[in-house]
């Protein structure tokens, strides 16, 4: 079983970090492919401390670990952590990288070992993090890219609104470290416009589905997400602000109020599998290309159809 993906980042720097040659030159043109690119990227930055790009959300990432970048130097960049992945035949190691959805280039975390996920979100019980916070706040991101954070709605709209479908992954770590796993395929978060209205279809996994399915009364699918400044929710109070043992429940897709929410910093909540009862250590929320999209032909007529 793995250990939670935080670590792997400090691995990470430590392995390419650890002993760095001045006198290596970067000659990124004589290398092909992303793992030539990546390869690239990595000489360059040991041998020259390239600066960071100019990624629109660099407040994500401690000034001390912008080291850990491994994508450095690139004149175009991927869109996702999938395109490396698959880029890199498998190979791309996790941890933070440039990546480009549509206009804004953004740091994320790869979760390359587990396929090539975009990692949204991640979240600790208890966690140092706030998650409490402002609509602005959850709409650029907050946290550690390398420890626990969101990654910002605006960025995830962005994911996934590209051309082709994407799909959202979801994992839980309990306090026995019994994983569980889900998928929603497709995933689609909207807009600032429509409030980042959450879309999902199809579920599978080993987790339950506790965003689709009402079992307690909650549907999280076509809810906007609400905020303490910002009330979406079908509740007559704001559930962003409804407290559990003084903590409130942080930025989510509220329907009135929830069947999960993995944004309460001292309860991971998703129905029977983490709650106050059975505790779960660890949830983390990511997206890539969608396995299900299928062209229809209809007469003269061609479009996606899931």
């Amino acid at each position: 079983m793995r250990v939670p993906l935080q670590s792997s980042a400090h691995s990470i720097s430590n392995s390419l970090w650890g002993k760095q040659d001045r006198s290596m030159q970067c000659n990124r043109k004589s290398l092909r492919g992303w793992v030539g690119a990546l390869m690239a990227s990595v000489l360059c930055v040991m041998g020259a401390r390239a600066e960071l790009a100019p990624a629109v959300n660099v407040h994500v990432l401690p000034h001390e670990e912008h080291k850990l970048v491994l994508n450095l130097g690139l004149e175009e960049f991927p869109s996702d952590c999938y395109e490396i992945w698959q880029g890199s035949g498998g190979q791309a190691p996790d941890g933070v990288y440039l990546i480009q959805p549509k206009g804004s280039l953004i740091m994320a975390y790869c979760a390359m070992q587990d396929g090539g996920w975009t990692v949204v979100q991640h979240i600790t019980v208890n966690s140092s993090v706030d998650f409490d916070r402002t609509w602005e706040e959850y709409k650029l991101g907050f946290g550690s890219l390398t420890g626990d954070h969101w990654l910002g709605n605006e960025y995830l709209h962005q994911l996934t609104s590209r051309s082709g479908h994407y799909k959202l992954g979801v994992k839980l770590v309990d306090k026995d470290a019994v994983t569980k796993l889900g998928e929603y395929d497709p995933v689609l978060v909207e807009g600032e416009e429509a409030q980042y209205r959450l879309r999902l279809g199809l579920f599978r996994g080993t987790a339950v589905d506790a965003l689709t399915q009402d079992t307690e009364n909650y549907l999280h699918d076509n809810q906007k997400f609400t905020t303490k400044d910002r009330d979406n929710d079908n509740y007559f109070q704001n559930c962003a602000k409804l407290e559990f043992q003084g903590v409130p429940g942080g930025g989510w897709w509220y329907d009135a109020c929830a069947g999960a929410n993995l944004n309460r910093r001292n309860v991971i909540y998703w129905q029977k599998d983490c709650n106050k009862e059975h505790l779960c250590k660890y949830a983390w929320m990511m997206v890539k290309p969608s396995d299900l999209v299928k062209v229809i032909h209809t007469g003269g007529c061609r479009k996606d159809e899931l």
